[in-house]
């Protein structure tokens, strides 16, 4: 018989093959971690880049809304100006620009834009805080005074009323407000 011989493993050779398969498995491992990492960072990109648009979104119409806050807060200074123009010394309505009359001078639909832009309507130029408005006045026809007795013979004293029309911008100038009011003298 003859004998066989086997070999002795030695802890080398034992080592080698079992550190061939982890590493390789490392190998692999790094790879797969590099994928997953670079996707995570594009959906972070993302969700950062929709965050800065809704921030900008919101940025702009907050200013929009300053801006049109400025305007209506510029077209009711100007009305209060057009009051105490009303109560000073009135001019003569035919030939002040700004000043209108119902019968002798009629004003135009002031409600509107296009009247606004309209080169041969006169209006009061008004500024406050860096922020423009227009205004015009028209006498309205006089109207029996309300506050008057209540005793049926006495006939009711007519006061003059006066409609008094602004138009305000924001500073910006791309935003405006349109207001009227009455005004009894």
């Amino acid at each position: 018989m003859t004998a066989r011989r086997t070999p002795i493993l030695t802890a080398p050779a034992l080592a080698k093959p079992a550190l061939a398969k982890p590493a390789l498995a490392k190998h692999r491992a790094r790879g797969s971690v590099l994928m997953v990492s670079l996707l995570i960072m594009i959906v972070l990109t993302l969700l950062v880049l929709a965050a800065m648009r809704g921030s900008t979104l919101m940025e702009r119409l907050v200013g929009n809304s300053r801006q049109l806050d400025q305007a209506f807060q510029t077209t009711e200074a100007a009305l209060r100006h057009g009051e105490s123009l009303v109560d000073g010394a009135l001019p003569d309505v035919i030939t002040t620009n700004g000043w209108y009359h119902y019968s002798a001078k009629p004003s135009p639909d002031w409600s509107t834009p296009t009247a606004w832009d309209a080169a041969g309507n006169g209006k009061i130029s008004y500024s406050i805080d860096g922020a423009n408005a227009q205004i015009a006045i028209e006498e309205m026809p006089a109207v029996p005074d309300p506050g008057g007795g209540l005793n049926p013979t006495e006939q009711p004293q007519d006061s003059t009323v006066y409609r008094i029309s602004a138009r305000g911008y924001g500073q910006r100038g791309d935003t405006f407000v349109i207001l009227q009011t009455t005004y009894r003298r």
